[in-house]
């Protein structure tokens, strides 16, 4: 029985994919991502299935494609954090698929303002709604945001202060690992006023 295999591929480029990820990926018949990893990859030459266009249908694809084909799901960041890991691991039994952590998003960030990140509290807001997001910024006084392009850091800025949250650092960081990486560290008030943002993860902790 071939084993569907899930892997965590880093926060962007190919730099930050481990050896033990990269190793599977080439012993894999079909790649299962995202186009923008998929494109990363191309040179790996294997046969792919693009989430983008077929979410829906991935889980029956691997279902029916499982038993002939070394499938690898290939996932941005850690597969432990906030993945296609958690809908996998309720279709299949534990024995059916192995994981293959990644460099998260989170670590990257954290490293690039050289900052701990064991008491951040970690929120996505990858299509979830916003709910009681400023009850938890006010709670805690480091908070990290996977952020959503429907609701950007401008947007969220706009939100926490008509919220009346106060005396917060915002830091906006945009395309980690590439070479249009942006990083900006500013206050609520000022981001708020800002625009143009593409893909980004967000912390926000208090002054």
């Amino acid at each position: 029985m071939n084993k569907i295999y899930i892997i965590g591929v880093g926060p962007g480029t190919e730099d930050y994919l481990l050896p033990i990820a990269r190793k599977q990926i080439e012993n894999s018949d079909c790649l299962i991502s995202s186009g923008r990893i998929l494109a990363m990859l191309k040179y790996c030459k294997k046969e792919e299935f693009v989430l983008d266009e077929h979410f829906d249908e991935v889980i029956p694809y691997i279902q029916a494609h499982k038993d002939e084909k070394k499938l690898a799901v290939l996932v941005s960041g850690d597969a432990g954090l906030y993945s296609l890991l958690e809908k996998l691991s309720k279709e299949f039994k534990k024995e059916e698929y192995e994981v293959i952590p990644g460099i998260s998003t989170l670590q990257i960030a954290f490293s690039k303002i050289g900052e701990s990140w064991q008491d951040a509290k970690i929120i996505s807001l990858h299509g979830r709604p916003v709910n009681n997001l400023s009850e938890e910024i006010k709670a805690h006084p480091k908070v990290f945001l996977f952020t959503d392009a429907a609701f950007p850091p401008q947007e969220i800025a706009e939100y926490l202060l008509k919220e009346a949250v106060e005396n917060r650092r915002a830091v906006v960081l945009e395309n980690l690992t590439y070479l249009n990486e942006r990083i900006i560290d500013t206050d609520l008030v000022n981001l708020s006023k800002m625009r143009g943002f593409g893909l980004c993860v967000m912390i926000i902790r208090r002054f």
